[in-house]
């Protein structure tokens, strides 16, 4: 056999059962105050200074064998093998009492008091028993055990003294106690601290208890003033909003949430104990129904007990009023356990429940969160069952104990849902179609519901025949259960004797017998015959009325039968009177139209000898005329031409020679000179381009060279010139679009040089057609340019811009890289701007926008 082995516990588990675990300083504190809980303490002072905090009780406290074998024991919990009181029974008779009520453990883990080290670097103990007339204290400081995590746990050493005759005080100057003082604190603890944790701490003790025995109090004597100055008689500050208890950081912690509960609303009680489930459902105030069955499903579950209460709008805005918060916020269904509050059960956003993640899938037929408020409480000695995961914000382990305890809350939150949505809401009788195919009949009774939200009493929801019979079904389907026995439940729901029930709801007066039968209920079984005579009594008026209904409507229908009959005769008589009327003015009519006729050939005739006569005297002239008018028209509107041929002749060799000029100057442009020189030739280039269009205008048009600027409607200006050019370019169609009147005083011939750029930058890129296209705004006219050409090439798309640069020109096209430029400048000379949007907006091309 070889050598035995052992453990060593490194330092560094210190931080693992420690900070690391409790990573809330909330959390921390609670930890810290169940343990003076289970130390039997019956209050608790938290003083909170600025780099301190001290945590006082008045429990049993803690002797020097307690310190050593229990306290600095890692991970040893006497109150996990039953050892923690059997000392306090036997001597301490002033805990009797007080054990006998609590009679489980809030914490079982043995590692609570590392808790300390997530609020502060160091702590200072000092505890005291009844049966000692010394006090002892032990001062740890955690940094020590984080120096080396080679170093064993017990390496390092924590300071024990024995003090005698001390000053100590504990909670109601208490014989015993323990007091913690934590200091070098990791945090701050300002006002908004403190309150986070005051109304975190108002959650800690189960407020549903019956014996609640156990106080807090938080002591901030930097707080006293802001507490005193933030209240007033009227209860509200200087600026309207009105403080609560719990905005005060000094004082007793109360919970305050069992006054709201008062509130009337719907509500369930649920219990299992002694093997057997029992739910009673009660809403405002009137019990809807009590019943009693065996836990056979719950063989873990010793004691449990679920509260549920249905927030409605009423008690929701009751609740904001009273608690200075919306339930939302304050928190939902929250889980105790042996008196103390679990983690995370309850709190805002939490769906442990798993409530929310069913009730969205489908609105109006669920209850989640949002409608729900109350709690579930076990009282257990089954640690191992129920039992806390180390970090004290996971919840329970999930073991067989902790799914029977989802299923017991799945019950109790089931009934009440059914009870609310089903007879409250309407919702049972609309899906079960209690009142088969009538849906109008159904939305009625749903929109009675509608104003029952916000009531104070039940009237309206006992008087609704829906919900009336939506209750009789969860009584029989409760009745109908061998194991449920039904205790009570409201008669007023089953009244159905004024009810105007027809032969599709015969059924509920069956299932009412069966109720009845089931529950031994004598004095309903004789109203469902009463309810049953009356039905027989309202069907046979019902089938009087509607015999007596048919009789008359057969007498109507002969009467109205009769009258059409008779109608129909005099219409008939009419008829033949009049056609034979109409047959004889027909006669006559034809008569007189064969003479008309006769008369007004003749008539016609001779008009038409006289005009014949007339149109031949006329003719020769106007043939004459119609020639020489028709020849003269063709000519102008061929040539439009003003100027003589000797002139125009002039004309054409100044093009010519300034055109060459022209081609020089490019040249110029595009070659290595300096930025001033190539301003200078722009100059020169912009008066030869203004004189070549001027030869071109001259020659075709009465154009008024001597003024410049001129007052002319641009759109419908750009549309003939453009019209001009698609005449004379048959290779490129363009096509105008949107044109409206905008008058401006522009250079024409600036805008002519722009637009027969760009065409002829689009037929260098092989395009075919050209759209131009105006916008209207207020102070401008936008004037967007498409083409179907191949576009700008890839490498300029990465900087447009630069299409405008003086020589920079398109790889895929032929030319001198200085139309473009000279279309920005002047465009903006004109104060506007040109700009390139892309290839394919709206043609396969390129694509401009000018704004004027």
């Amino acid at each position: 056999m070889g050598d035995e082995l052992e453990f060593k516990i490194s330092t560094g588990l210190k931080d693992i059962i420690g900070k690391d675990l409790i990573t809330d300083e909330f959390i921390a504190v609670f930890e810290l105050v169940k343990n003076s809980y289970d130390a039997f303490a019956k209050n608790v002072i938290i003083i909170i200074e600025d780099d301190k905090l001290i945590i006082s009780d008045d429990g049993k406290g803690m002797s020097l064998d307690d310190l050593k074998n229990k306290w600095l024991f890692v991970a040893y919990s006497a109150k996990k093998d039953n050892s923690e009181d059997i000392n306090s029974l036997d001597k301490n008779e002033s805990y009797r009492d007080i054990i006998q009520e609590r009679k489980h453990y809030a914490g079982a883990k043995g590692i609570g008091r590392f808790s300390s080290d997530r609020l502060g670097k160091l702590l200072t103990i000092k505890t005291k028993n009844n049966y000692s007339t010394n006090l002892e204290e032990l001062k740890i400081d955690w940094s020590r055990f984080e120096k080396n995590q080679k170093n064993t746990f017990e390496t390092v050493k924590v300071n024990h003294s024995t003090i005698t005759n001390n000053g100590v005080k504990f909670p109601e100057n208490s014989n015993s106690g323990t007091i913690l003082e934590i200091s070098n604190l990791y945090n701050v603890w300002d006002r908004t601290r403190i309150l986070a944790l005051k109304h975190s701490l108002e959650k800690l003790i189960n407020p549903f208890s019956d014996n609640n025995d156990f106080n807090i109090e938080i002591i901030c004597n930097r707080e006293l003033d802001n507490d005193k100055n933030g209240f007033y008689k009227s209860g509200r500050d200087k600026k309207g909003k009105k403080y609560f208890d719990r905005d005060k950081v000094n004082g007793l912690i109360k919970n305050a949430i069992l006054d709201i509960l008062e509130l009337k609303t719907s509500q369930i009680t649920f219990k299992i104990s002694k093997g057997e489930i029992e739910t009673k459902i009660i809403d405002r105030g009137e019990l809807i129904y009590h019943i009693k069955e065996p836990a056979k499903d719950f063989q873990i579950i010793e004691n449990l007990q679920i509260d549920l209460y249905f927030l409605n709008r009423s008690a929701k805005h009751n609740f904001s009023l009273k608690m200075g918060i919306q339930p939302i916020h304050f928190g939902s269904i929250f889980l105790f356990k042996n008196g103390f509050r679990i983690q995370p059960f309850g709190e805002k956003g939490d769906d442990s429940w798993g409530i929310d993640f069913r009730a969205q899938q489908g609105y109006n037929r669920f209850l989640g969160t949002r409608n729900l408020f109350g709690r579930v409480s076990i009282s257990t000695d089954n640690l191992e069952q129920f039992k806390e995961v180390s970090n004290r914000e996971g919840g329970l382990i999930e073991t067989p104990g902790y799914h029977e305890l989802i299923n017991a809350f799945d019950l109790a939150h089931r009934r009440l849902e059914r009870y609310v949505v089903g007879v409250l809401w309407g919702e049972g009788f609309r899906k079960q179609k209690y009142f088969g195919d009538d849906s109008d009949k159904a939305a009625q009774y749903r929109l009675e519901l509608s104003t029952d939200k916000d009531s104070d009493n039940l009237e309206i929801v006992k008087s609704n025949l829906g919900s009336k019979l939506d209750f009789i079904q969860i009584i029989k389907s409760l009745s109908s259960n061998k194991d449920i026995k039904i205790i009570d439940f409201n008669k007023d729901f089953i009244d159905l004797v004024n009810e105007k029930i027809d032969d599709t709801q015969l059924k509920f007066i069956s299932d009412l017998k069966d109720i009845a039968d089931k529950t031994d209920d004598y004095k309903l079984l004789n109203k469902v015959n009463d309810i049953e005579n009356s039905f027989e009594r309202l069907k046979k008026e019902k089938e009087n009325a509607q015999k007596k209904a048919i009789e008359e409507e057969r007498k109507r229908k002969e009467a109205e039968a009769k009258v059409i009959k008779e109608e129909k005769a005099r219409k008939e008589a009419e008829n033949k009177a009049k056609k034979e009327e109409e047959k004889r003015i027909k006669a006559e009519l034809d008569t007189l139209k064969k003479e008309k006729e006769r008369a007004l050939a003749d008539l016609a005739k001779l008009k038409a000898e006289q005009k014949a006569r007339e149109e031949k005297e006329k003719n020769k002239d106007l043939s004459d005329k119609l020639i020489i008018e028709t020849k003269k028209t063709q000519y102008l509107t061929a040539t439009r031409k003003t100027l003589s041929d000797d002139a125009e002749q002039l004309v054409h060799s100044i093009d010519l020679y300034v055109g060459n000029a022209s081609t020089y100057v490019n040249d110029l442009l595009i070659s290595n000179i300096d930025e001033q020189t190539k301003s200078k030739i722009y100059s020169i280039k912009n008066n030869i381009d203004k004189a070549i269009k001027v030869s071109q205008i001259i020659i075709k048009s009465n154009f008024d060279y001597k003024y410049t600027s001129q007052r002319i409607n641009l759109p419908g200006y750009i549309k003939e010139y453009l019209e001009g050019i698609d005449l004379s370019r048959g290779n490129v169609r363009i096509e105008t679009k949107n044109v409206f009147e905008k008058f401006a005083l522009i250079n024409p011939i600036e805008i002519d040089i722009v637009f027969d750029n760009l065409v002829s930058n689009s037929i260098k890129a092989k395009a075919e057609n050209i759209i131009v296209e105006f916008i209207k705004s207020k102070t401008k006219l936008e004037i967007y340019y498409y083409d179907d050409g191949i576009g700008v090439s890839e490498i300029l798309l990465k900087n447009p811009d630069s299409i405008f640069e003086l020589g920079v020109r398109d790889s895929k096209e032929k030319g001198s890289g200085i139309g473009m430029y000279d279309a920005k400048k002047r465009i903006t000379n004109l104060k506007g701007s040109i700009n390139f949007i892309g290839n394919n907006i709206k043609l396969s091309g390129a694509s401009f926008k000018i704004v004027l």
